[in-house]
Formats: C-alpha cells, structure tokens, sequence
C-alpha cells in the first residue's frame, strides 16, 4: 500500500494539510455562510407566514363587514319605507285639512262676491233713481214749458 502512495506521489502530510484546511473551511463557510442563509430562509418563512394569517383575518373582517354593511343598508331601507309611510300620512291628513281650507275659503269668496254683487246692484239701482228722477224732472219741465 505504500508503494502505491508513493508511485501516486500521495504524501499523507499534504493529504492531513488538505483535511484540515477542508475542516477549516467547512467551519467557516458553515458559521458564515450556511447559518445565515437559513436563518434568513426561516425569516422569510416567518414572514410569509404572517402575511397568510394576516390575510386571513383581513377577509374575516371583509366579510364581517359586508355583513354588516348589508345590515345597515337593510335597516336604511327599513327606515326610509317607514319615513315614506308617515310622510305619505302626514301629506292625506294635510290634503284633508287643505281641501276643507279650500272649501271654507272659496265659500267665504262666494260670500264676499255675493255681498259685493248686492252692493253694487243696491248703488246701480240708486244711481238709476236719481237718473230716472232726474230725466223725470226733466220731462215733467219740458211738459209745462211747452204748455206754458
């Protein structure tokens, strides 16, 4: 066996040398290179994984609040139907009250026009006696001339 070390030329010294500088540089490639980049792989993990969770939690609360965004816009409609409702009420119970208005105002200018009417048929009837008495008189001198 050492005559085929020798004809290789192997020199066990060299062989130790290249060992222990591969150890050597298996501990350091190890301590400076391998531990950080999986440290580096499970922050990343980590990170991934927070992001899932809170993905999950942010459409747990979508969904939470389009349930109660439908709630409020249900309760909305239920609140603008009753709105309707009263107003719809309110607008008969003043329809009522306007129409009886209405009436008692056009009786009350019924009223007026014919107290008016009666007026002026009263102040024509006494402007046409006075003209009647007048064109009277009038006749009645004119006679007396034409006889005198």
């Amino acid at each position: 066996m050492e005559q085929i070390i020798t004809a290789f030329g192997i020199d066990w010294r060299l062989i130790m040398i290249q060992l222990l500088n591969f150890g050597l540089l298996l501990a350091v490639l190890t301590y400076f290179l391998y531990k950080p980049i999986l440290k580096a792989i499970d922050d990343r993990k980590a990170t991934v994984a927070k992001g899932i969770d809170d993905a999950k939690r942010a459409g747990e609360k979508l969904a939470e609040a389009s349930n109660e965004s439908a709630g409020i816009v249900s309760e909305a409609h239920k609140s603008a139907e009753n709105i309707v409702l009263r107003a719809k009420e309110v607008a008969k119970k003043d329809a009522g009250g306007i129409v009886s208005e209405a009436h008692n105002q056009s009786e009350k200018i019924v009223l007026e026009a014919r107290a008016k009417a009666q007026t002026d048929a009263e102040r024509v009837r006494k402007e046409s006696e006075k003209e009647i008495a007048a064109t009277a008189i009038l006749v009645a001198e004119k006679l007396l001339r034409e006889k005198a």
